[in-house]
């Protein structure tokens, strides 16, 4: 028998080919290439769903009333603005929350400029995740008249309660409902999820249902198409941030409309400094996952969220820029605190994972609760393996789960909700607070969960193959074809494109510490540069032939732009 072929990484190379007959038909209805009509066919059900996939536009998005719960929501904030009550913001201090929280103050004050609003973001290290009783009881002693939640409430029944009994109405925009779970009887919801909505994308972050809430407030005003496109740039950010599914024809619309906005320009000030602050001209939606939401959460992890909304609703320019520094100094000492700490936690790790991977240490040590969701990625990546990082403070733990596809993150957490205060996420992200008493039974009950989940599982990790190429197809051509299947995040990651049995000249290992590998691949016309960051010490396994797992993505240095292969891994080739 022969030996598996595994990569460099150590990973095992995985190509699902698309239906030929689909390949054909994408081929000749949209004029595609064999290489993007098979990465397409393989992405989308519904071949007829291929021309509006590639032409995402406001037609698109679906009319706020079709979400259950939209008309009482409506009449609710017109009924609170009209009596002259005040109103509360309370949202999730990541990146959906923040974007949610300026698209719902922004709609609210175009409804009516003496609308009386205030906004609340949790502290991570004071409240916590979720709408919280703290939250509940300082709006009824503030006299709110009503609670706006987003990203958060639909699962926070009690403080729901708790604001209901108090005199103050809830409205609950949110999307992290698990199947089977009843949304809080006591408020108005708007939840895509939720039990009876048959809104046609299920798939929505709350920025989404944010933006519909504003469209059916505003959408009748003569300027809401201007105000749409500012929200749209807010969408766009919190909808690539938070992951939710960018193959619904409506979220791909939000994102590729929303960067088209945020390309075009123009911004406010709040806006046009951090777009400065983090080197951005030209935007993709991978500089939003790399470049903007780590700064915009950086604030929520290193100091207070409330920051990104002083700086995205300030209009002094001056000012701005210093609050954007500010931003940016956050994010450094993120960066920081997270390399750090992810160096501890891979060394206690070991050499022999577990089934599910729990590392934990002492606040005081350095376990800063802010990453612990960053790291918990970083050891997932690692092991392949669902991860838990947990910062202990005193009598109790809060961490973050990182999950593999096969393990829902939220329903582990349902199996031991007896060992928990509190916890919540998403199937592939989740936190959570627990006694520390608690943490080894938490360590082996979620152990148990995986193994009786999965009690097969191959922990060998695996990188999908979209197409397999030539050297002379990566050209321009194939570049724009790719770039029309934009915009691409959760469920249309970039394509990884195949390219067999090739030869590498020119291989150095670049940077400080010898990280970077640069080489070039040899074709019959000009040499095509390719890259592996941070892979530097295979610069000797190159000299046999190879086969690279890569990108097809382009390079702006210096004002000068080149296509190259962004390399995802590399493996011998197989003898011929």
């Amino acid at each position: 028998m022969t030996a598996e072929r595994l990569s460099f990484s150590g990973a095992r190379w995985v190509h699902s080919p698309a239906d030929p007959a689909h390949v054909a038909q994408l081929r000749r209805d949209q004029g595609l290439s064999r290489v993007a009509a098979s990465v397409l066919a393989a992405r989308i059900g519904d071949l007829g769903r291929a021309g509006a996939w590639l032409t995402p536009s406001l037609e698109h998005l679906h009319a706020p009333g079709a979400m259950l719960g939209m008309a009482p929501a409506v009449d609710l904030v017109r009924r609170t603005v009209r009596d002259r009550k005040k109103i509360r913001i309370i949202t999730d201090y990541d990146v959906d929350g923040t974007t949610s929280s300026l698209i719902l103050q922004a709609a609210l004050r175009l409804l009516d400029p003496a609308v009386d609003v205030s906004y609340h973001i949790p502290s991570r290290f004071g409240e916590g995740y979720g709408f919280s009783g703290i939250a509940a009881e300082k709006a009824v002693n503030d006299g709110v008249g009503l609670i706006v939640t987003a990203d958060i409430g639909v699962r926070d029944h009690r403080s729901v309660s708790t604001a209901r009994t108090g005199g103050v109405e809830v409205l609950v925009c949110d999307h992290h409902l698990p199947a089977g779970e009843a949304v809080p009887a006591d408020a108005t919801v708007l939840c895509p999820p939720q039990a009876g909505d048959t809104y046609p994308n299920r798939a929505l972050a709350a920025c989404g249902v944010s933006l519909k809430l504003a469209e059916a407030l505003l959408g009748h005003l003569p300027r809401w198409t201007q105000y749409q496109a500012s929200m749209l740039k807010l969408a766009a950010i919190g909808t690539v941030a938070d992951m939710v599914p960018l193959t619904t024809l409506e979220n791909r619309a939000i994102v590729a409309l929303g960067i088209g906005h945020l390309n075009r320009g123009p911004h406010h000030p709040g806006l046009a400094a951090l777009l400065q602050v983090a080197g951005l001209s030209a935007i993709r939606e991978s500089d939003i996952g790399y470049r903007i939401a780590p700064r915009i959460n950086a604030a929520g992890r290193i100091a207070e969220a409330d920051l990104v909304i002083r700086l995205l609703t300030e209009r002094d320019p001056a000012r701005a820029q210093e609050l954007a520094q500010q931003l940016d100094a956050h994010n450094r000492d993120r960066k920081d605190i997270q390399l750090r700490l992810q160096g501890e936690a891979l060394r206690a790790v070991g050499p022999t994972p577990s089934s599910f991977v729990v590392v934990a240490g002492r606040e005081e040590d350095g376990w800063h609760r802010g990453v612990c969701g960053i790291v918990a990625n970083k050891v997932r990546e690692a092991v392949n393996r669902p991860a838990a990082v947990v910062s202990v403070q005193g009598e109790f733990a809060v961490g973050s789960i990182r999950s593999v596809p096969g393990v829902h993150a939220v329903r582990a957490l349902e199996t031991i909700a007896d060992l928990l205060v509190k916890f919540g996420g998403h199937p592939m992200a989740a936190g959570f607070t627990l006694p520390v008493v608690h943490l080894e039974a938490f360590r082996e009950r979620l152990i148990r969960f995986v193994d009786n989940t999965l009690p097969d599982a191959d922990w060998c990790p695996t990188q999908p193959v979209d197409a397999e190429v030539d050297v002379g197809d990566l050209g321009e051509e194939l570049f724009r074809e790719l770039r029309a299947l934009a915009p691409f995040g959760m469920g249309n990651a970039e394509p990884n494109l195949l390219i067999q049995g090739v030869r590498a000249t020119g291989v150095r290992a670049l940077g400080a510490e010898g990280k970077l590998l640069r080489f070039d691949l040899q074709n019959h016309g000009q040499p095509l540069s390719a890259v592996w960051f941070g892979h530097g010490e295979h610069a000797a396994q190159l000299s046999p032939p190879i086969d690279v797992l890569g990108r097809l993505e382009e390079d702006q240095w210096k004002g000068e732009r080149r296509l190259q292969v962004n390399v995802v891994d590399l493996r011998l080739a197989a003898p011929s």
